[in-house]
Parts: C-alpha cells; sequence; structure tokens
C-alpha cells in the first residue's frame, strides 16, 4: 500500500513539474527551479550579463511570474503600442489604496484604467498642463529653490528636501490646491520615510511580491527579513495624505467653485450617484491622487539629484549654459519657456540627463492580456514584459558613444538649435501607457534647472572627486550617490 502511494505521490509531482515548464517557444532564459524561479533583479549589470548570454529577447521567473525583457528598441517600440500590452501584472493591485483594487492610473487595467487616464489627462490639460501661463506657477516655485539654497551661503550640503517639495508643489496645486513649505513636516516624513525604505532595501525585499504565501509569516520575522514595516510605514503616510486631501474636500466642495482636480472628479462622483456601473468612485479617486502625488513628488525629484551631479561633474557646460541664458536672460529674471528657443545648450542638457541617467532602469511593467507573440516568439498570456530603458538608452546601435556624457547629441550642426531625439528614447515609456505628465515634467525640469545655473555654481567641496561610478541602483532607480555639493551663488 505505501508503495502505491509514494508511486502515485512520484508521478503526481512529475506531472506538476512537467506543467509547470516553461512552455515552447517562449524566449530563452536562465534555469529555473521548479514552482520558484530565480531570485528577482533590479540592476542593469544583471540585466546586461544576462542578455550578453541570451540576447535581445529573454526570459527571466519568479514565483508565478515571467517576466520577458526586451533589449531592442524597435521591437520594443512595436510591443508597447499593442492593445494587448496594455495590462499592469496583478502584483501591482496589491499597492493601490482603491479598496476595490480596480482605479488610478498606475496598476489599473482595462475600461477603468481607461476612463481614469482619460479624466486626468483631461483635466490636467484644463488646469494648465502644458500652457504657457503655467510657466509663472513653475517660475514662483523656481524662486523658492533659489532662495532655498541661497540659505546655505556656498557651504557643502546634501541634495535639498527642496528639489523634492517645489517639484511636488506644482502638481499638487493642480490636483488639491494645496502648496506646500519648502520645510513641509508633511513631505519631510514621505521623503524619510521613501529614504529609508530605499536605502534597506534589496532584491530579498521583493520577494513577498512574487510569493503571496510569504505575507503569512509573523509580522517579525516578515520585517527582518524583507524589511515589510518600512514599506507598510511609508504606504500609511501616504493613505494619511490622500485620505486627508479627499476628505477635506468633500466637506467643503462648491459646485459652483471648483477649484482643481478632486472637485472635478467629487463632481462627477456625484452625477453618477446611483450608477453601479459608474468608474467615479472615492476609492478610485484616492489611487489617482495616490499616483499623481507619487509621481509630482518623486520623479522630477530624482531627476534634480542628476541634474545637480552632473552640474558638478562637468562644469564646462554649466558655463557655457551660463553664458548662454547671460546673453538672453537679465540677471534680476528668471528663465521663462519663452526663453527656450534661445537656449539650445539647457534644453539639451536636461534630455541628455534623462538618457545618461536611464534614473528608471527598466519601464514599468506591462503583462500580456492574451497569448501572442514577440518575433516568433511564443508569449502566454498574463507574462510580464518590460523594456530595459538603460541597456537601450546605451546601445550603441542608436546612440554614438552612449557613455558619454554629450549633450551636443541634442544639437544641430551649427549647434544653435535643440533637435529631439528620433529613437531610442524611453525617459518617459511608450504606446498607450506612455507618462502622462511628460509634458509637465519636461517644463519643471527646464526651468527648475536653468534656475540653478542662472544663479548659481555648483561644485564638489574640495578635495573631492565625483565619478560615474559612484551611482547606486536600488529596486530599479538610478541614483547618483548621495553627495554634498556646493551651491555657490554667483556674483
Amino acid at each position: 500500500m505505501w508503495v502505491e502511494i509514494g508511486s502515485l505521490f512520484v508521478l503526481v509531482l512529475v506531472y506538476a513539474v512537467l506543467r509547470d515548464r516553461r512552455p515552447r517557444n517562449c524566449p530563452p532564459g536562465p534555469s529555473e527551479i521548479p514552482f520558484i524561479g530565480n531570485m528577482p533583479f533590479f540592476d542593469e549589470k544583471t540585466a546586461a550579463e544576462l542578455r550578453k548570454k541570451y540576447g535581445d529577447i529573454f526570459m527571466h521567473r519568479t514565483g508565478p511570474y515571467r517576466t520577458v525583457y526586451l533589449f531592442d528598441y524597435h521591437t520594443a517600440k512595436e510591443v508597447m503600442s499593442r492593445p494587448e500590452m496594455s495590462d499592469r501584472p496583478s502584483y501591482f493591485a496589491t499597492f493601490s489604496l482603491d479598496d476595490q483594487k480596480q482605479g488610478g492610473l498606475v496598476s489599473s487595467n482595462g475600461v477603468h484604467w481607461q476612463h481614469d487616464r482619460r479624466f486626468v489627462l483631461r483635466n490636467l490639460r484644463n488646469l494648465g498642463m502644458g500652457k504657457s501661463y503655467l510657466d509663472e506657477a513653475i517660475n514662483i516655485e523656481a524662486k523658492a529653490l533659489v532662495e532655498d539654497l541661497k540659505k546655505y551661503g556656498g557651504e557643502a550640503i546634501n541634495y535639498p528636501d527642496s528639489f523634492r517639495t517645489v517639484a511636488l508643489n506644482i502638481i499638487w496645486q493642480m490636483v488639491a490646491s494645496t502648496r506646500y513649505d519648502l520645510d513641509s513636516k508633511e513631505v519631510d516624513a514621505i521623503s524619510r520615510l521613501t529614504q529609508q525604505f530605499r536605502e534597506s532595501s534589496s532584491a530579498l525585499s521583493a520577494l513577498p511580491t512574487f510569493f503571496p504565501a510569504l505575507n503569512r509569516l509573523p509580522k517579525s520575522v516578515k520585517n527582518y527579513l524583507f524589511q515589510s514595516d518600512l514599506a507598510g510605514k511609508f504606504i500609511d503616510e501616504m493613505k494619511r495624505v490622500v485620505m486627508e486631501a479627499v476628505d477635506k474636500h468633500l466637506e467643503d466642495y462648491d459646485p459652483d467653485n471648483l477649484r482643481d482636480l478632486i472637485d472635478e472628479y467629487i463632481k462627477d462622483m456625484k452625477a453618477s450617484e446611483g450608477d453601479e456601473k459608474s468608474f467615479f468612485r472615492k476609492g478610485a479617486l484616492c489611487q489617482i491622487v495616490n499616483d499623481l502625488f507619487g509621481a509630482g513628488s518623486d520623479t522630477v525629484h530624482s531627476m534634480m539629484k542628476w541634474v545637480a551631479y552632473l552640474l558638478a561633474r562637468y562644469p564646462e557646460y554649466a558655463t557655457r549654459m551660463q553664458q548662454q541664458i547671460d546673453a538672453v536672460v537679465p540677471r534680476d529674471r528668471m528663465v521663462s519657456l519663452d526663453d527656450k528657443p534661445s537656449l539650445c545648450l539647457v534644453e539639451a542638457f536636461t534630455t541628455e540627463a534623462l538618457r545618461f541617467s536611464s534614473m528608471v532602469v527598466a519601464n514599468v511593467q506591462r503583462s500580456a492580456s492574451k497569448d501572442t507573440n514577440i518575433n516568433g516568439y511564443f508569449i502566454p498570456k498574463g507574462t510580464v514584459v518590460t523594456v530595459a530603458n538603460y541597456s537601450i538608452h546605451h546601445d550603441p546601435r542608436y546612440w554614438d558613444d552612449p557613455h558619454k556624457f554629450y549633450p551636443e547629441r541634442f544639437l544641430d550642426d551649427s549647434a544653435t538649435k535643440y533637435t529631439a531625439p528620433k529613437q531610442a528614447f524611453f525617459a518617459f515609456g511608450s504606446g498607450r501607457r506612455q507618462c502622462v505628465g511628460e509634458l509637465l515634467a519636461r517644463m519643471e525640469l527646464f526651468l527648475f534647472t536653468a534656475a540653478i545655473i542662472q544663479h548659481f555654481d555648483v561644485r564638489p567641496p574640495p578635495g573631492v572627486d565625483i565619478s560615474s561610478k559612484d551611482i547606486t541602483t536600488v529596486l530599479g532607480l538610478r541614483l547618483p550617490y548621495e553627495y554634498k555639493l556646493v551651491y555657490k551663488p554667483r556674483e
């Protein structure tokens, strides 16, 4: 009897292992441990090693999720434009503030995603995104940034918190009619939790996302192994900020005085009360607000760290840009968007900063909503697909001397006109889920960069050498080392 039971167990195990194997004609990739796969990775070096071994398309598995990585620009651009590649992986919903886990911009799918994206795009445009009158609002923050940097008197400081706050204030005024002080305790708390989470995170921290069963472990064990308490504190703080903003708007909502995106959403939510099929829900609104807060507070903030680092590392470009600005803009006036055509090197500098930094190593993941194929390879429904941004941005097939910081690549032959990248540029994503705030982010990056260049010489402290080797990658985000830099006011 025991022999029969043992044989049956072996047969069931063999059957399960065979069913768990990578399907036929999928892209090549590392050997998989049955039911487990391999440790996740988020850095550009591991990606490059796997690409060298398996080619421009390979498959990597962690837990139940198989991810296909794309390293060729033309393939990636075509795949990202497909309707069946518009979804996010199911694990994205884990971090949603929506009680139904369906709303928002980043983690939602299908018709709910299309609805929320259209709403946000329409209202951000109505509120000024991409329009010249937003120039003044950004310059108010740029002036605040300049004054904040001046107060340090040329002392060496870490990347200032004002990098985060000035960027957040632009989108947050459009979303919630709120402007934070540069030393806001709320923004500082979120910044501190974000920093702690990144400093303590590793591939190990991501395992509960790929193996949900690990969430059943005792809290003390999860916190020790995966730093789950830091992630939880960050999510709780974001939830508090978002809910406070939404609840306040619900309390003092005035249909005759719509102030911002939240008010516009509440208007549509009230108009559709009683309609069980309506996508306008408080939970969805909270996730939309959360997505916009995160994009506004983190993305431009991180790029401003890169701008400061690159200005300090390549002072010759800073000098040339200062000369260009001084020839066009009086010192007592801030650079405006109207000046952009005359400041081609500044725009080229910011574009090259986006390419060179490749701050997000890989595009935000997509998920195949049905069986499909990529370059002849079978891609089963549910497969995660992501574009290797860093590799494409540094691919010699598309960029001359790709590891060199060279803003001139975005100038014409006479070096008097900016030329936008025509290919192999994924800083804001591509296809159907391209970043909704790209226009706003570009405006902010240009004006904040110009403000720093116009008013300061950014340098490392005497005797400190900064180099491209001092770049850290944590959970897919590349950032320069936390150098102390000197922001010396120009005379």
